[in-house]
């Protein structure tokens, strides 16, 4: 299992990437946690997958750009 770490802009976009991966059939664990003062949401992710795997699943969703531009291969700090 690999652990990634990206941000997003609300839940609501982490919610849609978690029925994203279950519709790829892509298992995931996630840990989040707010960015502080803003309505950003900061996500811990483990998975089988690869890192391009998961930017194609970032793809499909609506408004899922900010995941993808931050979408690194490490932990969350």
């Amino acid at each position: 299992m690999a652990f990634f770490s990206f941000r997003a802009e609300c839940p609501a976009d982490v919610i849609e990437f978690e029925s994203a991966c279950a519709r790829a059939k892509i298992t995931t664990s996630l840990a989040k946690r707010p960015d502080g003062e803003f309505p950003d949401i900061e996500v811990e992710l483990e998975t089988p997958v690869g890192l391009e795997t998961l930017r194609d699943v970032m793809r499909s969703v609506v408004d899922g750009h900010v995941m993808l531009q931050t979408l690194r291969e490490c932990r969350l700090e």
